[in-house]
């Protein structure tokens, strides 16, 4: 089912009950609630009474309820329930804004390697976003949003070789993009393509923003996230993939504008410091590629 809407897009699901008691229900009907965050009920309505007979699924109706107008981002939950509210079950669904600002606001720069450039910029006490393409960093673990099947001792470390994440949903970070302090529905998305970065080199203080939670077996420090101050910069870098087509992920394109947000005020103000060869240890990209050895010309005979 879907979970993932746009500001202005419309949310609809058919409503069926499965019945599988000892006599039939006639003139069932269902009514719904769509909830925001704090329980309150931001829309409601009923569908029409029909006859659930015992011993099979039953199509009560159809909700469809447009999302134009309510706040966003936001996540809300939409409330099902029968005999008055005796029964019932939920479904939570995330509204985002259809077109968040993406752009590089004032006093932030994004880069994809520490090179000169971005080094100089940290220098002169810049805030800089390095956003590391997932597929170059060097990683021994394979991150899943489902958890570890079973036992990754008795499964030869079958991937995927995480449990979820770990966030502080009270964080500035995540002022723009609402989260509890474990992954749900809506990190989905960020969580599929990304690269968990081992972060064990760093200091012992620096702890991840976004955190996968590694085999019991292993228990590495992991990362998606992660700021630091470098020099007199401050530096956050990301393994998440907020780049590419994000005209078509709405999770991405937000968490990117939470991000860019928070990085351009006052709260962004890492404590611990990292150096360029520990950040780019953990990221394997401390290995210098291997030089091509030149064609050796055949001697005439």
């Amino acid at each position: 089912a879907r979970r993932i809407f746009q500001a202005g897009e419309t949310l609809e699901a058919l409503i069926d009950r499965a019945h599988y008691g000892p006599r039939d229900l006639p003139h069932t009907q269902a009514a719904w609630q769509l909830t925001d965050a704090d329980g309150q009920v931001v829309m409601s309505g009923r569908m029409a009474p029909v006859d659930a007979p015992a011993g099979g699924l039953t199509h009560l109706g159809k909700v469809r309820i447009p999302l134009r107008g309510l706040a966003a981002p936001a996540k809300y939950r939409l409330v099902v329930s029968v005999e008055a509210g005796a029964h019932e079950n939920d479904w939570e669904v995330w509204v985002y804004p259809s077109s968040p600002g993406l752009t590089e606001p004032a006093g932030v720069r994004i880069a994809h390697r520490l090179d000169e450039q971005a080094l100089a910029y940290l220098q002169e006490g810049g805030s800089l976003l390095l956003l590391a393409d997932p597929a170059s960093v060097k990683t021994p673990v394979q991150i899943g949003f489902s958890s570890i099947f079973w036992n990754t001792a008795w499964t030869m470390n079958q991937p995927p070789h995480t449990l979820g994440l770990l966030v502080d949903p009270q964080h500035p970070l995540f002022a723009a993009f609402p989260t509890e302090e474990h992954s749900n529905w809506q990190w989905w998305d960020l969580v599929h393509g990304s690269a968990a970065v081992v972060i064990d080199n760093l200091p012992p203080a620096l702890r991840a923003l976004v955190q996968p939670i590694d085999t019991w077996f292993e228990s590495r420090r992991l990362s998606l996230l992660f700021e630091a101050r470098m020099g007199a910069g401050r530096l956050a870098v990301c393994s998440m993939d907020l780049e590419s087509r994000l005209d078509e992920r709405p999770v991405a394109r937000q968490m990117r504008a939470s991000l860019l947000e928070y990085m351009s005020g006052p709260a962004f103000s890492p404590l611990v410091e990292v150096s360029v060869q520990q950040v780019n240890a953990a990221l394997g990209w401390n290995k210098p590629a291997r030089k091509k050895r030149a064609a050796r010309k055949a001697k005439p005979g």
